[in-house]
């Protein structure tokens, strides 16, 4: 669990990591995001067409009567709860903005997996149930990024990517160009075309779902490969590093959300070393899980206290350009080819 990549280029070029600049001279950056998975603990509408997704996916019987035992989901009435909010919250007591990576209503060839909400369901929000669409616009008012989370199939479609990130701009009423793949759904052969021509200029979906590592190498924005045109492309992938469910959902890593704090400090740590970015990715539908949210704050607590700079991804991606940290970079990587 090392930036390999960052460390070589370090171990060569012993002043490299100095030269590497972060606002208000911060140390290393953080970038915070949220995959919104869900609107609503019990949301009718969302469950309702999960199961309908389900039935018409099932290819047998058995499988239809798996699914239709979703139903009993039913039997709780939908929360208040609001699912949003805290997140704020906390990233202002720190200073701090992030990036929520939202679905699309407009989905076509959708997948057993995707998500079912759409722009006009009500949320609870602000003691207030607001739509989808009127909520997302809100928190995008007050200064948080508001990027796509593509579905499954998209990641393979240049056409359903483009549909999705226009449906997501519309509902929004701003230019979305940031995203992240749903289920980290990426294939190297192409995935990276097909963002660049639905016209995304950031990603973050190169992480893993089941584990933690730095699956570039690396922890520093890189522009995107294109096998197909054997050159970069003009969309700056920032890797995912820290992921919530891989960390402590039952069936992945299953930390205990101590024991998440305490492996995740490492790991800012040695990203913090080469003055990187350490990805956070926690979802906003999981507060409702003992001590999900307060391991995000004791996370928040930390990159504060090491001098750390928290924003969302095309905040970070900007900056990586405009600092010159881009070119010396380029410049770094190029050395390693000799």
């Amino acid at each position: 669990m090392y930036p390999v990549v960052d460390l070589e280029i370090a171990r060569r070029d012993p002043g490299f990591v100095e030269s590497i600049s972060w606002p208000g001279g911060a140390k290393f950056a953080a970038c915070l995001t949220h995959d919104v998975d869900g609107i609503q603990q019990h949301g009718r509408g969302e469950l309702w067409r999960v199961i309908g997704l389900q039935l018409r996916n099932a290819s047998t019987l058995s499988k239809k009567l798996l699914h239709f035992a979703s139903i009993s989901g039913l039997r709780h009435r939908p929360s208040m709860r609001d699912l949003f909010t805290p997140w704020i919250e906390a990233e202002i007591a720190h200073g701090f903005r992030s990036t929520f990576f939202v679905f699309p209503s407009r989905v076509r060839n959708r997948h057993l997996r995707d998500l079912a909400y759409l722009w006009t369901d009500k949320m609870p929000f602000e003691g207030r149930l607001v739509s989808v669409r009127d909520t997302f616009r809100e928190i995008a008012a007050k200064g948080w990024e508001i990027g796509m989370h593509g579905s499954i199939n998209s990641a393979f479609d240049s056409e359903l990517l483009t549909e999705q990130r226009l449906d997501v701009s519309e509902a929004i009423g701003r230019n979305i160009t940031a995203g992240r793949q749903h289920n980290l759904q990426f294939e190297a052969t192409s995935t990276p075309d097909h963002l660049e021509r639905a016209g995304f200029e950031v990603d973050s979906t190169l992480g893993s779902n089941r584990e933690i590592f730095f699956r570039t190498g690396s922890s520093y924005p890189t522009p995107l490969w294109s096998l197909q045109k054997n050159d970069w492309l003009p969309v700056t992938e920032i890797p995912l590093i820290l992921h919530d469910g891989a960390m402590m959902r039952w069936d992945n890593l299953d930390l205990s959300p101590e024991e998440c704090v305490k492996v995740s400090k490492i790991l800012i740590d040695r990203v913090a070393a080469v003055r990187g970015v350490i990805t956070l990715l926690w979802h906003p539908e999981n507060i409702v899980k003992p001590g999900y949210f307060e391991s995000y704050c004791s996370l928040l607590d930390y990159i504060k206290e090491k001098n750390g700079w928290g924003a969302g991804a095309t905040e970070i991606a900007n900056w990586w350009k405009s600092s010159g940290n881009r070119d010396r970079h380029a410049t770094a990587l190029s050395k390693l080819e000799t």
